[in-house]
């Protein structure tokens, strides 16, 4: 019948002795010899089975026997075998027991008639079968080409490089083809080259560059069993996108047939189009990843920027005012006036350099530059160094500290704890009323120490719990005094480093309370000898 499976089914009878499907429809010369003789032999038991029953059963039954001897072959070894048993049965069914016996010779017409249904049956359900068994073989290179195609997009889907999508391409067309292949992908300037990766089983490694250039610039086959350079050893792909070839796909092939079969052409096609889909979408999630870092730099580009203006334009203001009433001598100042502008300098001087020093802190952090000179450290002693050197800046604030003596040294670079503290102090004192005041305390939990910083302040807006450790990031409207964004940003980047965690959230009866925990680690033995908990407030 001239069906599409007919066709199919032919094409894949016709191919069977070069396509290496690796099943039973590649069987040996040998083999097919076999199924006649086993045509033989079935008719042989079967007339021994029809022998044991002839005095028991109608010569109608007997040949129920024969025909399930036909079946059996036709099931087995195809048309053919089966064919040669269903002439076999008749014959014999009509030598052992149609009367006469032992003879060919026949005198009834009834038996006649009965001879050539029974020849009809068996070249009937011996033709089926082997139909059945040949669309089974088929079905059964569908699963298996199904199968291939599905473990190749698989493996491609989970590919993250381009030269991994070589390497997976390389692998699948060896197992499918059985032939070394290679991926070849173009450079910056358009040239064809050789990857520079490790070897792997199944790669092409003699590949012309030459024609594979050609094959590149024109889009179209060439190599062997092509009209273009037939003498070249491999044939070459280019492997098209939408636009214009992005690569060239090299395959020496065990057999030419193995790839110009028109089944086995349309599964390379198959297989070059997953790959290009492969390559353009690596090359996609490349080119969307270095756009968003492109727009993420910029962001903060233009946020330094937009910080540095204003912090760096107040300070600078006060700075060129101050001194350009020193400097000029046509201006009349008593001695309190110009020590009052000197202290202008040094101080708006002062916090620009805090300023530039918060970002090469955070450069370094980020980058990983900066090491721990770790040290067992008491934690009243950072407290108290920290309180100290900021008792003029928190005049307006008095603290309450809240540190029990009991607590274990940590292990930490003390200096680097005491920034995070500053930063946190200093923040306070920036955004609550003048007067407020800021509480600062730390407690032993079972695996950590926790030290926090609280205040009596507005608070903080809703969902900008998280956003305040961003850079540049301020929750409220700039002001005079206000810094670049950086200081809580820093202290987070501190305590990760240490292992630690930092949040803050909006107490419940009004202000801000920051928390950081640093891990506890075995102290070693206090050489001194405690003393009881204190609450000091300044």
């Amino acid at each position: 019948a001239a069906t599409p499976q007919a066709a199919e089914l032919a094409l894949l009878t016709r191919s069977r002795a070069y396509l290496g499907l690796r099943n039973r429809d590649a069987q040996p010369r040998k083999r097919r010899y076999r199924g006649y003789a086993w045509s033989l032999g079935t008719t042989a038991i079967a007339t021994m089975v029809c022998g044991l029953m002839f005095e028991r059963l109608e010569l109608a039954n007997l040949v129920m026997v024969y025909l399930v001897g036909v079946v059996v072959v036709a099931t087995r070894f195809g048309r053919g075998p089966s064919a040669v048993a269903s002439l076999l049965s008749v014959a014999a069914f009509d030598f052992f027991f149609v009367r006469p016996r032992f003879s060919f010779a026949v005198t009834d017409i009834e038996y006649a008639v009965m001879f050539a249904v029974m020849l009809l049956v068996g070249l009937v359900i011996s033709t089926l079968a082997a139909n059945l068994r040949s669309q089974a073989k088929v079905a059964s290179y569908r699963e298996r080409r199904a199968s291939v195609l599905y473990a190749l997009t698989r493996e491609l889907a989970a590919a993250r490089r381009e030269d991994e999508v070589a390497r997976i391409a390389v692998t699948k067309i060896a197992e499918e083809f059985e032939g070394p292949s290679v991926l070849l992908l173009p450079d910056a300037d358009g040239k064809i080259r050789y990857p520079t990766g490790h070897s792997i089983h199944g790669s092409f490694h003699a590949a012309d560059l030459a024609v594979a250039q050609w094959v590149y610039d024109h889009g179209q086959i060439a190599g062997q069993g092509t009209d273009t350079l037939p003498g070249t050893e491999g044939v070459y792909f280019p492997v098209k996108g939408p636009d214009a070839t992005i690569a060239v796909l090299a395959l020496i092939p065990v057999n030419l047939r193995r790839v110009f079969l028109p089944e086995q052409q349309r599964l390379m096609d198959t297989f070059i189009t997953q790959v290009l889909q492969a390559i353009e979408r690596v090359r996609l999630a490349r080119e969307a990843q270095a756009a968003n870092v492109k727009a993420h730099t910029e962001g903060l580009r233009n946020s330094l920027l937009s910080a540095i203006s204003h912090d760096f334009r107040t300070p600078l203001a006060a700075i060129v005012g101050a001194s350009s009433s020193v400097a000029d001598p046509l201006t009349r100042l008593s001695d309190e006036a110009r020590v009052e502008l000197g202290r202008t300098i040094y101080e708006e001087a002062q916090r620009m350099s805090r300023l530039a020093n918060s970002l090469l802190d955070l450069a370094r952090l980020e980058a990983g530059s900066v090491a721990l000179h770790r040290q067992w450290s008491s934690v009243e002693e950072i407290v108290g160094s920290v309180v100290t050197r900021l008792q003029s800046r928190m005049s307006a604030h008095p603290v309450a500290i809240v540190v029990p003596a009991t607590l274990p040294l940590v292990n930490v670079d003390p200096a680097m704890i005491e920034q995070v503290l500053e930063n946190l102090l200093e923040n306070a004192a920036k955004y609550t009323p003048s007067g407020t005041s800021v509480e600062l305390g730390a407690e032993a939990r079972r695996d950590e120490i926790a030290v926090w910083v609280a205040d009596r302040g507005p608070g903080l807006p809703p969902g900008t719990e998280e956003r305040l450790f961003d850079k540049f990031y301020q929750a409220q409207a700039e002001r005079a005094q206000s810094g670049v964004g950086l200081g809580l940003t820093i202290c987070r980047a501190i305590v990760d480093a240490h292992g630690g965690t930092i949040t803050a959230s909006t107490r419940a009866d009004g202000g801000a309370v920051f928390r950081f925990t640093l891990p506890a680690a075995e102290e070693p033995p206090r050489v001194e000898a405690e003393c009881e908990p204190t609450a000091i407030t300044t």
